[in-house]
């Protein structure tokens, strides 16, 4: 049961952070949100011209923070918890402030929202094993 718990995390985070570190990569390429079919108006009332702040924030945080989180959790590291609340959290607020900001309703944002909770339980689950 440990065991799962540590694999299904590693690989929540690697899937979240995988998608997130190319994701973003692509938006900074391509700063007009043409990669996505998304238009600049979407950041009408947010801080953004363009998606290539976003895109970095959304490769470094979610992206490179979860794969590294992943990382921990396989190798059963002490702070593999810790990564897990610390990042689930942040893909729940990142979810919440993009949907503040640019309006929700896309799947998308629902399932990354629902992805970032488990990851964030499952990072507890870990933190109550290593004690």
């Amino acid at each position: 049961m440990k065991k799962a718990v540590y694999i299904t995390e590693g690989v929540l985070q690697q899937f979240i952070g995988i998608g997130a570190f190319l994701s973003g990569i692509l938006m900074m390429i391509n700063p007009d949100g043409s990669a996505f079919q998304m238009p600049l108006s979407m950041l009408k009332g947010s801080p953004f011209t363009d998606f290539f702040l976003p895109g970095l924030i959304l490769c470094i945080v979610n992206g490179a923070g979860n794969i590294t989180a992943g990382i921990l959790s396989f190798r059963k590291h002490k702070l593999a918890g810790f990564a897990g609340i610390f990042f689930g959290s942040g893909l729940v607020i990142w979810i919440f402030v993009q949907v503040s900001m640019i309006g929700g309703g896309h799947w998308l944002q629902n399932l990354y929202f629902t992805l970032g909770f488990i990851e964030l339980i499952l990072g507890f689950a870990i933190r109550e094993i290593h004690q």
